[in-house]
């Protein structure tokens, strides 16, 4: 057989070399060739993954540096957001309540002066002068010896003393000024301050009864336990349902349409608990204002509904506050779709009382978690003020750092916009809880006077506002963007001291012009 080394150059036509034109030849040079194209082209591979390895490595090195360049970075400003922190806590340090001094007793009125014995035949001459009484000639001169009207600034009935004898005149031919009765001895009725007898205007009405509500709501929970204890397996079927909802709960995304089969294992668990065998309540006890029976043919228009469907309606409410402040807190947008199975599920007939949403149920944890909603106000700088407005306590007692009540605060704002701003134009069902009430709230916050505002408020109000302005103005039009000046422009600028919270406000104000060309500054 012939071999590579024993073919000559093309160009070498001898005729000697008979058998150049044989087939064997030329499959030994096709082979041949073929061999060497292989040889090369593997050279090249690996010159290529050669090249792709030097160039992977140095981006994997270029993005180290960068990682450490963005870790230097942050790790500088979070020392310095700390320093600024520490600045601001030590101007607000907390200051130690005093001791509480005991209120002393009521001191006891003194007794009237003993009576004056007049001498038993006084000449005129030797008479001493007679006492002026001018207090007991008013009271006879009044009709039916009624005490004079006070005209110095009323006081509170334990500041005021018993009327006393006026003192009795020497001569018989005096008229004697009777004792009063036992009705005029009394303290005459005082009327209160505004602030004592009703609740400051800034203060939404029904603030306490949503108190009353979140109590009810906890003795609610008492007895379900109790009933489990005593019958194991309606302890088990609540602990599953339970389970259930807060599962379907965390499966809740922003994607459309992914909430469908969440939403209606919710409603399945909820309709599945008026058929599970429950002690009844009424259910008044867990809303505002009792409603009457309806006259129109509705679900559950009797006198109670099972206990165990309150309760499940609960544990509802409460995962909701609890994925507002998880999920909303860090990103608000997350309030979105739980806003939206809210307002699903307490506007189902089916699921409500004599054609009524149940709604003030979650409305009651939503006033425990965030009182700024309700008008409430308070001082940061102190242990009332904080408790107040809501700022949590640890498992040791301690308040939370400041950083996770806000994060706490910017979740449940965002999570009240996404409840109260729902178009129900479309929909067959009432809407719960209508626009209205994202106005008051905000009217509540923004009327705060700048020595009583707090960075609470500033929060909510900002969270409030955020990713809901053009929602708020496609309900209240012109008035939406007066409220919103007020809001973003005027209240932030009328801080006494300037914080990282209103100036965060202040400069949502900017965003939205940049952004979306909402200009609140003409």
């Amino acid at each position: 057989m012939l071999r590579r080394s024993h073919i000559g150059s093309p160009y070498n036509h001898d005729m000697r070399f008979e058998t150049r034109n044989a087939e064997d030849v030329h499959k030994d040079a096709l082979a041949a060739a073929l061999a060497e194209h292989e040889r090369v082209r593997a050279i090249a591979l690996r010159a290529y993954e050669l090249n792709e390895l030097r160039e992977a490595q140095e981006r994997l090195r270029l993005q180290a540096l960068q990682e450490e360049e963005r870790v230097r970075i942050e790790t500088e400003r979070a020392k310095e957001e700390c320093r600024l922190r520490e600045i601001e806590n030590k101007k607000k340090q907390i200051p130690v309540p005093a001791p509480r001094v005991k209120t002393p007793p009521p001191r006891a009125p003194s007794p009237p002066p003993p009576a004056v014995q007049a001498p038993a035949a006084p000449a005129p001459a030797a008479q001493a002068p007679k006492p002026q009484v001018p207090a007991a000639q008013k009271l006879t001169a009044q009709p039916n010896n009624q005490l004079p009207k006070p005209t110095s600034k009323p006081t509170s009935p334990a500041d005021q003393t018993p009327p006393q004898k006026a003192p009795q005149p020497q001569q018989s031919s005096v008229t004697t000024v009777q004792p009063p009765s036992k009705e005029q001895t009394k303290p005459a009725p005082t009327q209160l301050a505004p602030s004592a007898s009703k609740k400051p205007p800034h203060i939404l009405a029904d603030v306490d009864r949503y108190t009353e509500i979140h109590q009810s709501l906890k003795k609610l929970r008492a007895t379900i336990v109790n009933e489990g204890k005593q019958n194991l397996p309606f302890k088990k079927k609540t602990g599953e349902m339970r389970r259930a909802i807060r599962t379907s709960m965390g499966q809740l995304t922003g994607e459309k349409g992914s909430n469908k089969q969440p939403m209606a294992k919710i409603v399945a668990v909820l309709k599945e608990s008026f058929q599970v065998g429950s002690p009844g309540v009424d259910p008044s006890i867990f809303m505002v204002s009792k409603p009457g029976p309806s006259q129109q043919d509705v679900r559950n228009n009797g006198d109670e509904l099972p206990m165990l469907f309150i309760y499940l309606l609960n544990q509802f409410a409460k995962a909701v506050v609890a994925q507002f402040v998880d999920e909303a807190g860090v990103s608000p947008k997350a309030a979105e779709p739980i806003g939206i199975v809210v307002a699903s599920i307490f506007s189902n007939p089916e699921l409500g009382w004599r054609g009524h949403s149940l709604i003030d149920i979650l409305m009651a944890k939503m006033r425990v978690a965030c009182p700024v909603l309700w008008g409430i106000r308070g001082s940061e700088r102190t242990e009332e003020g904080r408790a107040r407005l809501g700022w949590k306590k640890d498992d040791e007692g301690n308040w939370i750092p400041e950083q996770v009540h806000v994060t706490r605060m910017t979740g449940l704002g965002a999570g009240y916009a996404a409840i109260s701003l729902r178009d129900f134009s479309k929909s067959r069902n009432e809407n719960p809880w209508p626009p209205w009430h994202y106005w008051r709230a905000m009217a509540s916050i923004t009327s705060t006077p700048p020595s009583e505002a707090s960075s609470t408020q500033y929060v909510v109000l900002k969270s409030m506002v955020e990713n809901y302005e053009q929602r708020f103005l496609g309900f209240y039009g012109n008035a939406a963007l007066a409220a919103l000046r007020i809001a973003l422009v005027d209240f932030p600028g009328r801080a006494v001291e300037r914080s990282a919270a209103s100036s965060a406000l202040a400069v949502l104000a900017d965003k939205l012009k940049r952004d979306k060309g909402l200009d609140l500054m003409s």
